[in-house]
């Protein structure tokens, strides 16, 4: 959204700062499972019995989302049943659902990134690219940048209630597999 306002991230004081925190032990996706945790940065959209999914303080798209088991888990494969990996993509898939309805998209990206050295509680990133974005600004260009949207407090909670209300409507049994 190119009218939007945009800021830079301060790549080397965010890495830093992710770095020490693991250091220390500490998880903040954890933190944001955990619903008696109020943590500032992040806003929660939605949270199940297997997921939380939270929209980051640095969004480089609009809409852009993580989706995080609620347990601490650091292997994106080897940490989970079949089952429970199937329940979490189950969510990823809804997830993705619920962005392209609510912001015109492209194409959605989802990945999972992290490191042992850094966030190492496993997560997807749902990245929804915008239509229009010359071809040499998408795929990583699109997510790997230090801009970031500023989005106002008020319009994340207002997005974070869409997420969430859209996750919570396909998780009821009558529009989970429409």
């Amino acid at each position: 959204m190119a009218d939007r306002q945009t800021g830079t991230i301060d790549t080397n004081a965010y890495l830093a700062r992710i770095q020490a925190e693991n250091a220390a032990g500490q998880c903040f996706i954890c933190e944001l499972a955990d619903e008696n945790t109020t943590r500032t940065r992040e806003t929660v959209a939605y949270r199940d019995e297997h997921c939380i999914v939270f929209i980051p303080p640095f969004p480089r798209l609009y809409a852009y989302c993580l989706l995080a088991p609620r347990r601490h888990a650091t292997n994106v494969v080897s940490d989970f049943t079949e089952d429970d990996y199937l329940a979490l993509q189950l969510r990823v898939h809804r997830l993705g659902r619920v962005l392209t309805q609510i912001t015109p998209t492209e194409r959605l990206y989802v990945f999972s990134f992290g490191s042992m050295q850094g966030v190492a509680h496993v997560h997807w990133h749902l990245a929804p690219l915008p239509p229009g974005i010359p071809f040499r600004e998408q795929q990583f260009a699109a997510v790997d940048k230090p801009d970031y949207l500023v989005i106002a407090q008020a319009e994340r909670d207002e997005l974070a209630q869409r997420i969430g209300a859209g996750m919570s409507a396909l998780a009821q049994p009558n529009n989970s597999q429409a």
